[in-house]
This record gives structure tokens, sequence and C-alpha cells, in this order.
């Protein structure tokens, strides 16, 4: 039987305990940066395609 990380409703063995992963401001801010980050690489490799595309004509 897997007793990781104890008996039952125990904190033993607990590394890390993230007391704001409930919280909806944290986690629309996280969605946000995340999203922030995707819009950047996209619109980075967008930027890159077109100044290839333009040098190869």
């Amino acid at each position: 039987m897997n007793s990781f990380p104890g008996p039952e409703n125990s904190w033993e063995g607990v590394d890390a305990y993230f007391t704001w992963a409930d919280s909806p401001g944290i986690l629309v801010f996280l969605t946000l940066i995340v999203a922030a980050i995707c819009v950047g690489i996209i619109w980075s490799a967008a930027r890159h395609e077109s100044e290839v595309a333009d040098k190869h004509k």
C-alpha cells in the first residue's frame, strides 16, 4: 500500500505548501504572464519568418 507522504491527513513529508493556489488574483496574474509569453513567442517567430521571406524573394 502506498503510504506517501504518511497517514491520511498528515503533513509529514510535505516539502512545499502553496497557500496562494486558490487565490483568483494570482491565478489570473499567472495566466496573463503565460499568455504574454505565448504572444511574444508567436510575434517574434512571425517577424523572423517575414524577414527571411523578404531576403529570399
